[in-house]
Parts: C-alpha cells; sequence; structure tokens
C-alpha cells in the first residue's frame, strides 16, 4: 500500500486499507512516533525540557535554573535593558568623565585620553625614564651637566662673570675667568695702613688704580709693601718736573715699593698707575710697573714712570698702603685682575 505521510515523515494507515493491513500500519507509526520523541524520556526530577538544535523533535533535559527574568535595568556604564521583547544590552566607552571599559594601548607617545596603558607600555616608559638623567644630578640654580667618560655629571654654577670654556686636557667645560679686566675691589685709604687682603689668585696680572691721596700731617713719600713685606729689591724711576727729565734714578733699599719723593699732603689730584705681572708665582721674582702724577714740594708737579722687581719669592696675596708723611686721610683704590 501507498501510505501518506505526516508533518514528521511518519506513514500514516488509510482509510482504504484492509483490516488485515491495520496491524502492520500501526506498528510502522508506532515505531516512528517512539523514535522521534526518544528525546521526551527521562529527565531528572525538576529538569526542564530544552531546544538542543534546530533538528525537529531534538530537545534535552537541563537544570531548572534558568531563573524568572521580568526585566533588564541597566546602570552606568551598562546601557540598554527592559522587560519584553529581545532585551539588548551594552557598555560605554570609558572617557576622562565617564565611566566605562577601555582600550587597552602598547603606545608610549599616544596622547589619547582614552586609552590604557599595557604593562608593555609601563615597562618601555620606566626603561626610558630609568635611562634618563635624574634630576639630583643638579643642586644649584644655574648648574649645568654633562657627559664626563662614562655617566652625566654636574658642572656647578661659576662665579660671577666667568665664562664656560673646555680644559686644558680637551675632556670636559669648565668656567674661567675671561680675558680682560675684573674689579676685585673698590678700597679706601685712611690711618697709618690699609690693607687689601685675600687677594684673588685667579688672575695672571694685577691692576691698581690708586687716586686722590692725601694724609693729615706731613708731605710724604707714598708706600706700598706686597704681602707687608717692605724689600723692593731693584727698580728704576724716571720723573719729569714738567720742564726736563730727571733719571734713571736707581731705587734700592729704601724697603718699599715707593714714588721716591714725597706728595704734597694736601693733594688730591695724586694718582699712581701699578701693575705687578705673573703675581700668583712664587718661583720667581715678579716684576712691576708703576706710573703716575703728584704734587710734591720740590720738585713741583711731577709725572713719573718707575720699574721694578719685588724682592720676596711669594705669590702677591695682600698689599698694604701707607704714607711716610702721617696717616693716610683720603684715596680709593680700584683693584683689578686681568688675564
Amino acid at each position: 500500500m501507498t501510505n501518506p505521510t505526516s508533518n514528521f515523515g511518519w506513514q500514516m494507515p488509510t482509510s482504504t486499507d484492509l483490516v488485515t493491513d491495520l496491524p502492520a500500519d500501526f506498528e510502522v507509526f508506532g515505531q516512528a512516533v517512539d523514535t522521534d520523541f526518544v528525546d521526551l524520556l527521562g529527565g531528572a526530577n525538576g529538569y526542564i525540557l530544552s531546544k538542543a538544535s534546530a533538528t525537529d523533535l531534538d530537545f534535552a533535559w537541563i537544570p531548572n535554573d534558568q531563573g524568572d527574568i521580568t526585566g533588564i535595568t541597566a546602570t552606568s556604564p551598562i546601557t540598554g535593558g527592559g522587560s519584553s521583547g529581545a532585551v539588548t544590552i551594552g557598555i560605554n566607552a570609558a572617557t576622562t568623565s565617564v565611566v566605562g571599559a577601555v582600550q587597552l594601548s602598547d603606545s608610549t607617545s599616544t596622547t589619547s585620553s582614552v586609552l590604557a596603558s599595557t604593562p608593555t607600555a609601563t615597562k618601555a616608559a620606566y626603561d626610558l625614564a630609568n635611562a634618563a638623567i635624574a634630576k639630583s644630578v643638579v643642586t644649584t640654580a644655574g648648574d649645568i651637566i654633562y657627559r664626563n667618560a662614562t655617566v652625566p655629571v654636574r658642572l656647578g654654577i661659576g662665579t660671577a662673570k666667568q665664562v664656560l670654556a673646555v680644559n686644558s686636557g680637551a675632556t670636559a667645560p669648565e668656567w674661567v675667568n675671561p680675558g680682560g679686566m675684573t674689579l676685585l675691589s673698590t678700597t679706601a685709604l685712611s690711618g697709618a695702613t690699609t690693607t687689601i687682603s685675600s687677594i684673588s689668585q685667579n688672575y695672571k696680572t694685577l691692576v691698581a688704580f690708586i687716586y686722590g691721596m692725601t694724609n693729615a700731617t706731613t708731605n710724604g713719600v707714598f708706600r706700598i709693601a706686597p704681602n707687608a713685606v717692605t724689600n723692593q729689591s731693584a727698580g728704576v724711576q724716571i720723573y719729569n718736573n714738567g720742564n726736563s727729565a730727571t733719571g734713571p734714578v736707581t731705587l734700592g733699599g729704601n724697603g718699599y715699593i715707593n714714588t721716591v719723593v714725597g706728595l704734597t699732603r694736601t693733594n688730591a689730584e695724586n694718582s699712581i698707575f701699578l701693575q705687578i705681572n705673573n703675581y700668583t708665582n712664587a718661583a720667581v721674582l715678579q716684576n712691576y710697573t708703576m706710573n703716575g702724577y703728584f704734587r710734591s714740594s720740590s720738585p713741583g708737579d711731577l709725572q713719573f714712570i718707575q720699574a721694578g722687581s719685588i724682592g720676596n719669592l711669594a705669590a702677591v696675596t695682600s698689599l698694604v698702603f701707607s704714607n711716610a708723611g702721617g696717616d693716610l686721610s683720603t684715596g680709593t683704590v680700584l683693584l683689578y685682575g686681568v688675564n
């Protein structure tokens, strides 16, 4: 016989089947139904039936732990939700003002404010920082950092008016005093003696401009004692009284670098220029030159030129000024260092 089939492919008896055919038809039909509904067998107490696949009559028993959800309410940073139909939820992207999900980044140069650093980026940033020059290398305003043979090091700020130069070994920078004249001190003359002490040893030549010297008692020879030692060992002076040159006059045994002839004690026009060369060298007798203008009682107004050497082997660290005629009343010494 030819039997029709159901939606599930089961062969069905027909109304024209003979009575003798019905048992066989029902057997075929029953076996097909039994086979297709086999997934409905069993199932533990409390389990529920769930569709296992899109195949017809393909079911599975699962625990009844699906809950009874009547609605989903989303709060930031979660979005979406609802109480019926297909419910969709999402999450906001994080910003500096909104909580949410962030994207990771390995970049160490990005300027993004919404990406999050990974351990890879953190390690790269650490390596850069570890290789950088430590802030603690410098300690004082004006410090400079330079590299020695192996590592960055500090060069402390120099003194006023120094300039930066390369050292004699061409291995590092250093501060040096520039060429030209640097004013070391301005000193007023007064009393029996006036001393300029602790003279800087950072120059090659000392230059002193001395002017306005007067004294309180009588006309007298103006005297200068380097290091307070009064042994000028040798010298020559030529002076001019406005009409004729006199000299040379050999100096020696008079104990000072001095003017030989006494200054008129009240003449504020008295002025002297003194230069001491190689003044820091203690191995040789330093030579000096001196010239100037002053007024004396005899032979009158004088212009003089003098040269000599200082008689003690020592670097010049101080100068002592005095006048053989009495205590100094006025006068000024401008002391310069020259490189």
